[in-house]
């Protein structure tokens, strides 16, 4: 049997596929590996287990499946959650609890691991495994996004920012090695704690995902009108739709819009109120997809639509998964200049068109040249699928990470 390497994240697998791809290509690679999370949804909880290779052992140590544990531990685990963010709001008063479900459970259970190496996703983990340093155990940290840095001011008023960062600059400089998702957040990072640039592993998937495309058209109802697809676990503000639907004001030649994903509250209602409905446009909402199928359903589009802002910090920095996936549809992106998507324009200039965030004119100029020429966008989505084979997708990085984790069990 090889090492043991115990992964520890909060949120379950088919909502977070950096952990899965991790946890595949390190038990193929002849590794013992367990993943420590926590689990809410029945249904969720069937689609995590399709994901994962059954060589990986999936432990949920925190259980909020109605009937699998009991109700007043799942009263008590929300409650004492919202209490500590209360705390955080009202008095300034940083706590764990406010981060996660059972902080003590979480840690308990990774220290009867005893695992060889641990890596940590999420804000939790993050804490847990700078507590597991501090016990002589080795601890890797996937800083996904910059935690401390990844929301507005107001969505902040309930977190422990300052706990966070002071956890970030621990794992930064004393974890056995960190990675995260771009150049320009690695040397934010590196910044930040004064420490040694995180390594960079781009949120891309495997190029064997193809070979699941259905080719069928389940979205689009016209395929001569351009169809541009935008994705996310919501669809809410704050997330550059409204300014797209403004700037299709501008835009004569008429387009589908596809947006896929939870719907917040009576968003649906605001953007249908304000969509230019009588410039032919038009407008569709989809429902999230198992992840196996995410792929056919944005390749049957156009254009792919990644409208990340310059606020907060981390995601004007970070390479999001949507921007590589949809390089990896072979579609032509749509995407705001901000830092991280800089960073994958410079690398695939032919099929990421950048404009400039918040800005009409920037962007009217830069879609209206992408519809106006149907075979030009073809040739820009030919490109899109090229740039994925040959640097954004898994089989081109994963070696990163494994000779990161070998590196770290030699030391």
């Amino acid at each position: 049997m090889g090492k043991k390497i115990c992964i520890l994240t909060q949120s379950h697998l088919c909502r977070n596929p950096r952990v899965v791809k991790e946890a595949n290509t390190l038990v193929r690679a002849g590794y013992e590996v367990t993943i420590l999370t926590t689990i809410a949804y029945a249904d969720l909880l069937e689609e995590d287990l399709k994901l994962i290779d059954p060589r990986v052992k999936l432990k949920g140590v925190i259980n909020l499946i109605p009937g699998e544990t009991t109700k007043w531990y799942r009263l008590k685990e929300r409650l004492r959650k919202r209490v500590a963010g209360e705390l955080i709001a009202r008095l300034g008063y940083e706590n764990v609890f406010a981060l996660g479900y059972d902080y003590k459970r979480n840690l308990k259970a990774a220290i009867r691991e005893k695992a060889d190496l641990y890596t940590c996703h999420q804000e939790v983990s993050t804490v847990i495994g700078c507590k597991l340093i501090n016990k002589g155990f080795k601890a890797a940290f996937d800083f996904e996004d910059w935690y401390s840095h990844d929301l507005l001011p107001e969505a902040n008023r309930s977190r422990p920012v300052k706990l966070l960062e002071k956890y970030e600059k621990i794992g930064l400089q004393k974890g056995a090695f960190s990675y995260t998702t771009s150049e320009s957040l690695s040397g934010a990072f590196a910044d930040f704690a004064d420490a040694a640039a995180p390594g960079v592993l781009h949120n891309v998937f495997p190029l064997a995902e193809r070979q699941l495309l259905d080719g069928r058209f389940l979205d689009r109802t016209d395929m001569e009108m351009p169809s541009i697809h935008w994705y996310s676990q919501t669809i809410g503000p704050g997330r550059g739709l409204e300014f797209l639907i403004d700037s299709l004001s501008e835009i004569k030649t008429p387009v589908q819009l596809h947006l896929r994903g939870n719907l917040f509250g009576n968003f649906q209602d605001q953007l249908l109120s304000v969509f230019p409905h009588h410039l032919g446009h038009k407008l569709f909402f989809h429902k999230l997809v198992p992840h196996k199928e995410l792929l056919s359903r944005i390749a049957e589009h156009d254009i792919g639509l990644a409208t990340e802002e310059y606020t907060p910090d981390s995601r004007n920095l970070t390479i999001t998964n949507k921007i590589l996936q949809y390089l990896l549809g072979g579609i032509a992106v749509l995407a705001s200049d901000t830092a991280g998507q800089q960073e994958v324009a410079r690398m695939a200039p032919e099929s990421v068109f950048l404009f400039k965030n918040k800005d009409k004119e920037s962007l009217v100029k830069v879609l209206n040249k992408l519809i106006s020429d149907k075979i030009a966008l073809k040739e820009a989505g030919k490109k899109a699928l090229s740039t994925a084979e040959n640097i954004f997708c898994w089989e081109k990085q994963e070696y990163k990470l494994l000779q990161w984790v070998e590196n770290a069990l030699k030391s």
